[in-house]
């Protein structure tokens, strides 16, 4: 006998995350379905459903009527409102479907269990020919979400989202495909969703009860131009607007560092947020066409999974600048952050900017690596951005980030090799704040050439208040003001509350979590120095240890472990460290720790360009006072960067009761304590 083809209104359900459920507690798993069950089904039956049919968490039914299954629907997730643990997505669509004793089948049944995915946890999500049926039932309100490609259907299916009026509507949680559409005439269907999603902000009457937004992650943004080669230009894209938020003040954004590691995981939105202890999430797509760039990016809050905004922006890429500040400016107000006015004119009042410029400086964004390696990718960055500005000179934004590339070598291990780049930073900078003085990396650099290069901390202090009023949320500007000046000065204290926000902005940076180490060592918590760097070996399982660290073992008399720490370093560092890791171990077996300074010295006394201040710092402990002030003095005469560290660093102890240690702090500018 053929199967009975008819219309019919086919309703989808299942429990949002319920195989993580099982997974954890397959007792509290069964517990939650049986109570699915005994509120779903009553349900279905008091709405004619004609056929039901359950797989493990999911309700499969059919209506004679669109009208009675979106009912159904509507009943059904009023009587699990409450229920904190029961939460379920229903797809509806009203098709042809073919009906057999034992099966139904169809397109019909195909899309309604195509649209259920987009609903967001206690949501309903229709078919347009659902909403057709409906949309004369005065109690039903439905939301458009625009066309969205379902996987197996050869069509665009429209989709609503519904509620009843005045209630609570919840938004489709991953209603992605618009912003995965390939090229600017699948776009057309981006702009339907993103306009209605719009609307919706105004209809809508979402409370999230875990409060206001207050912290977000940026994920790196998908690259939707085809080329892979054009991969560069979303990396670019995502740094870009990271750092224009991180201008926004009350709102902590999480640095890029950070978010990369998440660039293709499989994770949900909320496993990220919790992982990055963040409120919301930014996702988004680029594409660039010749020289037209378009971003379409949309805001999620993370704690329910739901959407909160979603636009496109559109630009020549001359008019790039302007793009980052519109994306920025609509999350903030989204969000409700007051701005002040000199941050509301700096995203708004944007220069244009020249297209192959703006190509050289996201080529360089690319380049950027970890800090202590700058000495690797620092030239190439800043052969990239040198062209930028050469090709736009004034492009405020590349040579702010050129001083930032030219002070990443000046500080990289305070080589004395690299000190002719302190003047190049300064000059940089100096001539980006010329063009727009409210860039905050440009006054960090300014505040690290002052005290490093300069020695002149009261101006230093100044340009890094500045910049941390500028850009409280940028690990780089805090870093530097932590590093540069507080802990130079002894005010670890300060140092170390700034680290508390740096861990929160950058949770997954090698670079500012071995910045704890150091500085807890400068603040002569040794045991603490240790116990982060047992936390950094849980994140980073190739941590090796650094020079703080083995300081702090010197300081707690572990002088063993310090030895093991120094040979680490120099495994690291490979063939030109080979006749320092000799020395140390020679040194070490003929006479322990003081015999390990001493051979370490002889080889380091005789490397022409070496840092005096790290050599002052070996006499130091050794009990050798007037070797140590002698390479002091000759720090202070070649203007060692170094030196700035002299009134903090621990392993100076044993000087400063002689009075040459006070006389070199004045002369190097210190104020008298």
């Amino acid at each position: 006998m053929p199967p009975e083809r008819r219309l019919a209104a086919i309703l989808f359900s299942d429990i949002v995350g319920y195989t993580a459920l099982m997974a954890e507690s397959e007792e509290r798993g069964l517990r939650v379905r049986e109570r699915n069950r005994s509120v779903v089904r009553p349900l279905l039956e008091q709405y004619h459903a004609e056929r039901i049919e359950e797989t493990g968490d999911e309700f499969f039914s059919v209506f004679p009527s669109a009208v009675d299954a979106v009912n159904c629907a509507l009943a059904i997730q009023e009587a699990l409102r409450e229920d904190p643990e029961l939460a379920l997505r229903i797809g509806i669509h009203l098709g042809e479907t073919l009906f057999e004793s034992d099966r139904v089948y169809g397109d019909g049944v195909n899309v309604a269990s195509r649209i259920r995915p987009l609903a967001a946890p206690g949501g309903i999500c229709i078919s347009d020919e659902v909403q057709h049926s409906i949309q004369n039932q005065p109690d039903i309100e439905a939301i458009p979400l625009g066309e969205q490609e379902l996987k197996n259907v050869g069509r665009r299916v429209g989709v609503y989202a519904v509620g009843r009026p005045g209630a609570v509507v919840h938004r489709s949680a991953r209603a992605r495909v618009g912003l995965r559409s390939r090229g600017w005439s699948a776009l057309a269907g981006v702009a339907v969703a993103v306009l209605a999603l719009i609307a919706w902000r105004f209809w809508d009457q979402v409370v999230i009860t875990s409060g206001p937004i207050r912290s977000i992650a940026v994920l790196p943004l998908e690259n939707l131009s085809g080329d892979p080669e054009q991969l560069y230009v979303a990396d670019g894209m995502t740094d870009a607007l990271i750092t224009e938020l991180a201008k926004l003040p009350s709102l902590l954004v999480i640095s890029r560092t950070s978010v990369t590691a998440y660039a293709n995981t499989d994770k949900s939105l909320p496993e990220i947020a919790a992982e990055l202890g963040v409120d919301g999430v930014v996702e988004g797509t680029v594409i660039r066409e010749g020289d037209r760039i378009r971003v379409t990016a949309q805001l999620i809050d993370a704690r329910s999974d739901a959407h909160l905004w979603a636009d496109s922006f559109d630009r020549e890429m001359s008019g790039v600048l302007d793009l980052q500040s519109d994306v920025a400016r609509a999350i903030a107000e989204e969000i409700r952050l007051e701005l002040t006015p000199e941050v509301h004119a700096a995203l708004t009042t944007r220069p244009s900017v020249d297209p192959q410029a703006y190509d050289a400086y996201l080529r360089a964004f690319r380049l950027v690596g970890p800090l202590h390696l700058a000495r690797f990718w620092a030239p190439r960055t800043i052969e990239e951005l040198e062209r930028a500005v050469e090709l736009d000179p004034d492009f405020a934004e590349g040579w702010a980030t050129l001083a930032a590339a030219h002070n990443a070598l000046a500080t990289v291990g305070m080589n004395l090799r690299y000190q002719s780049e302190f003047p190049k930073a300064r000059e940089a900078a100096q001539r980006a704040l010329e063009l727009d003085a409210r860039l905050g990396r440009a006054h960090s650099v300014l505040g690290t050439v002052r005290a490093v290069y300069d020695w002149d901390l009261s101006g230093a202090g100044h340009a890094f208040e500045r910049a941390v009023q500028l850009s409280p949320s940028d690990p780089l500007v805090l870093g530097e003001y932590a590093s540069h000046l507080l802990k130079v000065e002894g005010r670890t204290d300060e140092a170390l509350g700034l680290a508390e926000r740096i861990l929160r902005v950058a949770p997954l940076d090698l670079l500012y979590r071995r910045q704890r180490v150091m500085l807890f060592y400068y603040a002569r918590q040794y045991e603490r120095a240790l116990e982060e760097a047992e936390r950094l070996r849980e994140l980073f399982p190739d941590f090796v240890e650094d020079p703080d660290l083995a300081s702090a073992y010197v300081m707690l008399g572990r002088f063993e472990e310090a030895y093991r720490a120094h040979i680490a370093l120099y495994e690291r560092c490979g063939a030109p460290c080979d006749p320092f890791r000799e020395a140390t171990e020679r040194g070490w077996a003929e006479g322990g720790f003081e015999g390990m300074v001493r051979a370490w010295l002889e080889v380091a006394t005789k490397v022409e360009g070496y840092s005096p201040w790290v050599i002052a710092l070996q006499y130091a402990p050794i009990g050798e006072s007037e070797q140590a002030f002698a390479w002091l003095e000759r720090g202070f005469r070649e203007r060692d960067p170094l030196m700035i560290h002299l009134k903090a660093n621990p392993r100076f102890d044993p000087l400063r009761s002689d009075p040459r240690f006070d006389d070199l702090l004045r002369r190097i500018g210190f104020p008298e304590s």
